[in-house]
């Protein structure tokens, strides 16, 4: 036996249909956003949203960071060379995200950390700018690429111009 649909429950069927949809892209609206840029060190999570209400420069590198599938977490730790700050040469991959961390020396004023989470940041984005940067070996020779120093480091001047602009920024008032 075939049932017939009358026009007006195909009218009552697209209403609901819409009505559900709508309100699941508001639910979806009204979730809380997931910041891709964190840190579970309460200093370190202060300088963050300071720099980033003081720093144009700072807000811009956040901006471009919530666009990528990256995850930064910033974490206090020790760098080689005695470095304030550095982006460590591992990519974790959690679903869709590629994981990248952080190092920042806490001996150090907030502006100088501020500039160093603006330069590392720069660093990141320099990573996920290439969709082939899954793995540690892939991100070392990316570096490796595109800016090797005599150290065995790398840095490219692109990072050390975001540092220093985030540093000015946040702090020179």
């Amino acid at each position: 036996m075939r049932s017939q649909t009358s026009g007006q429950e195909i009218v009552q069927i697209a209403v609901a249909s819409l009505v559900a949809v709508l309100a699941s892209q508001s639910l979806l609206a009204d979730e809380p956003r997931i910041s891709r840029v964190r840190s579970e060190h309460p200093r370190i999570a202060r300088l963050v949203a300071t720099a980033t209400e003081r720093s144009a420069t700072f807000r811009d590198e956040i901006k471009r960071i919530e666009s990528t599938n990256g995850l930064i977490y910033i974490q206090e730790g020790h760098c080689g060379l005695g470095g304030l700050a550095c982006l460590i040469l591992r990519v974790t991959l959690a679903g869709p995200y590629r994981v990248l961390r952080v190092n920042l020396n806490m001996r150090r004023n907030d502006c100088d950390l501020m500039g160093a989470i603006g330069h590392e940041l720069w660093h990141a984005i320099e990573a996920l700018a290439d969709p082939n940067v899954t793995t540690d070996s892939r991100l070392f020779f990316y570096f490796h690429r595109l800016g090797p120093t005599e150290r065995g480091t790398f840095e490219t001047s692109a990072a050390i111009r975001k540092g220093h602009d985030v540093f000015y920024e946040a702090c020179a008032r």
